[in-house]
């Protein structure tokens, strides 16, 4: 009874305001509902079409803008009545909802002097953050009942246990910002580049020495987390594929073994099993981990996005092209692409040209899929993909190769000549490297077409000592980044050859000359 006084009498001395929220059951007549309808309805694509629509003819915005803050406003409110117990929670993202929610309350609670509610609240919160390793949050909440019950109630008893609480937590807190400082250091070198970062590897290491000093005196979620993701990205920079998977195995038996859904980290534990089962060539199993790993998701978030992009990868290294159209499809009719990087959004219209280029040569039926398709040109994809086109060493390869392959496929012979001739330097000054290898001697066997003057015996013997190299180094060796072979160059090099076979021979002898 004494939490319910203290509580009434808070909110009676404060004069609560009506509460201003989104009604999402029922649309209401009003802007701000209807606003926020047409937001999630894909209505409007600019701040400049919401005004038109709103307030027509009007100049200046100011109505717009005080909308716009006022639907900002309320959207904020909304968060703090979000359903936390959503079927597609699980129980851990559940209670960290609740904790969070829980935790902005008593702290407001704390300011308001509301010792009593704050402290029953504050152990309801210590219980489940301990129960499912929310480490910052136990250490704040054991911060704040370490300086209730020494400070203000002088319980030397219960003082020196949530003294002792905090400082535990506080330890492991350091090891876990030390642990997501090494990957963040790390993860920064990809973002916006694919290129292999052997100059890594020594940091790498240590990182893990240092980290395995730590795990031992702790199995905290957050600090095994990024020792295992750095873990995996270590065995992927040497590409020892199986050691990928043997690491991701490790990883998800650590977590399934918590008593509860470890939903994250296992997502990253499949991916991972899933990339080692496309570069090693076990289709049927990477299929399952695939399949098990979609379970996992929830749809359109952010990992959802990078997970497909391995799913996508499988499908085209297992020759499924119409999973991989499927795949497309249902990623970029994703409402929450539009809100995704751009370096993420590039990888997709990349796949995008890839697709595109399958269909052009007969090996993937684009049926049905006109409006996607019928918008491709090579000019417009090159202006799209202008931060990996900046990666000499990573994903402009890829967009590179399928420039060629199209002008091969549409017998632009004498476009062809110019674009393999500026390859030429750019093999030289670029991919000469060990983790480029592979990408370097399948454009010398593409710049062997010109050489044999585009007859199909001709390209095969000029290419010959190259086709034999990269048989020397095959994809689960290469040292290269995965994403870069959309489709093996082995079987690119079919497609590309037999293109002489399908075209006329005037044009191309006429080139010959």
């Amino acid at each position: 009874m004494d939490t319910l006084k203290e509580l009434a009498l808070i909110i009676t001395r404060n004069k609560a305001k009506s509460i201003e929220v989104l009604d999402t059951q029922k649309r209401e007549e009003s802007k701000i509902n209807d606003f926020y309808y047409q937001l999630t309805e894909g209505s409007f694509t600019s701040d400049e079409e919401a005004a038109a629509y709103f307030y027509p003819g009007q100049k200046g915005g100011s109505n717009y803008r005080k909308l716009k803050a006022g639907l900002k406003s309320r959207m904020l409110n909304s968060l703090f009545f979000l359903d936390v117990k959503k079927s597609t929670y699980t129980d851990r993202q559940s209670a960290y909802y609740e904790c969070y929610k829980d935790w902005a309350t008593i702290n407001i609670l704390l300011a308001k002097n509301a010792y009593t509610s704050c402290k029953e609240l504050s152990k309801k919160v210590l219980r489940y953050a301990d129960k499912y390793e929310f480490t910052e949050l136990t250490r704040d909440v054991s911060r704040v009942l370490r300086l209730h019950y020494g400070a203000q109630m002088g319980d030397v008893k219960q003082y020196k246990h949530y003294r002792e609480v905090y400082e535990t937590y506080d330890q492991i807190c350091r090891w876990e910002d030390i642990a997501e400082r090494h990957y963040t250091d790390i993860m920064i070198e990809y973002v916006n580049s694919k290129s292999s970062k052997d100059h890594l590897l020594l940091f790498v290491e240590d990182a893990l020495l240092e980290l395995e000093s730590y795990i031992k005196e702790s199995d905290s979620y957050r600090l095994n987390l990024y020792y295992f993701l750095i873990k995996l990205v270590k065995q992927s920079m040497v590409n020892d594929f199986q050691a990928v998977y043997l690491a991701g195995q490790e990883m998800a038996s650590f977590f399934e073994a918590k008593n509860y859904t470890a939903a994250t980290p296992l997502q990253i534990a499949y991916y991972y099993q899933l990339l080692a089962c496309t570069q090693l060539g076990q289709y049927p199993e990477g299929k399952k981990i695939a399949l098990k790993c979609l379970e996992l998701q929830s749809e359109g978030s952010f990992n959802w996005f990078k997970y497909h992009e391995l799913y996508f990868l499988l499908a085209m290294h297992s020759g499924e092209y119409q999973e991989a159209l499927s795949i497309y499809n249902k990623v970029v009719d994703n409402s929450r692409m539009k809100f995704l990087p751009d370096n993420v959004k590039e990888i997709w219209t990349i796949f995008w040209a890839y697709l595109y280029y399958l269909g052009s040569i007969g090996e993937l039926d684009i049926t049905g899929t006109d409006n996607v398709f019928s918008k491709f040109r090579l000019g417009r994809f090159i202006n799209e993909t202008p931060i990996f086109s900046k990666d000499k060493r990573g994903m402009n390869i890829a967009i590179l190769i399928i420039q060629v392959l199209f002008l091969i496929e549409q017998n632009k012979y004498n476009v062809a000549i110019d674009k393999l001739e500026s390859l030429d330097k750019y093999c030289a000054r670029y991919l000469h490297k060990e983790e480029t290898l592979r990408s370097y001697y399948f454009l010398k066997m593409l710049l062997s077409f010109p050489k044999g003057a585009f007859h199909r015996v001709a390209v095969e013997r000029k290419a010959s000592s190259f086709i034999d190299k990269l048989k020397n180094i095959p994809l689960e060796n290469a040292n290269q980044t995965y994403k870069i072979e959309i489709l093996p160059y082995e079987k690119l090099w079919e497609f590309a050859i037999d293109m002489l076979n399908l075209k006329g021979y005037n044009t191309r002898n006429s080139v010959a000359k």
